[in-house]
């Protein structure tokens, strides 16, 4: 893995249910890990055939490998906010590649 191109820092949430003060469960996010990654728009091509996860899938995020790196966690890179949709591992747990779709609030 060419690690110049890891030139983004980011941090991985993990969700949490946190109970607030009427007893009700709501979701919350904590900070699992901090990593530098490699933010990859999807060309075209790449986008339609994502769509096949049943998914928007709008970009890849490369990255060391992590271990316990779980679909459900988001990561939070330069303001922004990227839900995971799925996570392949490269290599012999080399790297990550990560397919995510960008939460636009």
């Amino acid at each position: 893995m060419n690690t110049g191109i890891l030139d983004t820092k980011a941090v991985i949430q993990q969700p949490a249910e946190v109970r607030n003060s009427l007893g009700e469960y709501t979701l919350s996010w904590t900070d699992w890990a901090t990593r530098y990654i490699a933010i990859l728009p999807l060309s075209g091509a790449e986008a339609i055939n994502a769509m096949s996860l049943e998914a928007v899938v709008t970009h890849r995020i490369r990255m060391r490998y992590t271990h316990g790196l779980q679909p459900k966690y988001r990561i939070v890179a330069e303001g922004r906010t990227f839900d995971i949709i799925s996570v392949l591992e490269r290599g012999r747990r080399v790297e990550h590649e990560v397919l995510v779709n960008e939460v636009i609030d």
